[in-house]
């Protein structure tokens, strides 16, 4: 029996179908994490911020008018 590292063993004994396996799923993962972001990002903004300071500055001067 030949003298062989332990990497040319590891080499030797790589299971070609689950490294396809392996690569799909990685895909997938990207591709679930892009889609995610994408549909965050399409999402309206629900936090009124232009009527924010119009609200509080309406408030402000009713009560220095009253």
């Amino acid at each position: 029996m030949k003298n062989r590292s332990t990497y040319a063993l590891l080499v030797q004994s790589e299971e070609k179908s689950r490294n396809i396996m392996e690569t799909a799923l990685y895909a997938l993962f990207a591709l679930s994490a892009v889609v995610s972001i994408w549909q965050f990002a399409q999402q309206p903004s629900s936090l009124p911020l232009e009527r924010v300071g119009t609200v509080n500055g309406q408030h402000l001067e009713q009560r220095i008018a009253s």
